[in-house]
């Protein structure tokens, strides 16, 4: 599996563990709620993406985009 999908579904996960400990408690911050469920949206887009162009074989397409749009840089 590539390490950078690997490490966004990681990232995914614990901040869906974030979000489930935020509204178990007794005063949730709803602001921070959402933002967390903002930035775990993102992440989910940037897999999908990543799943879609590793399954139509894009590698340097993928490269490029990442390099371009969220400053990762793949070897």
């Amino acid at each position: 599996m590539n390490p950078l999908l690997k490490a966004l579904r990681s990232r995914h996960a614990i901040l869906q563990n974030k979000i489930d400990r935020e509204q178990r408690a007794l005063q949730p911050d709803t602001l921070r709620i959402m933002s967390l469920k903002k930035t775990k949206l993102r992440l989910r887009e940037q897999i999908e993406f990543l799943e879609r162009a590793s399954q139509a074989g894009n590698a340097e397409t993928v490269r490029q985009v990442l390099r371009h749009r969220s400053g990762f840089s793949m070897p």
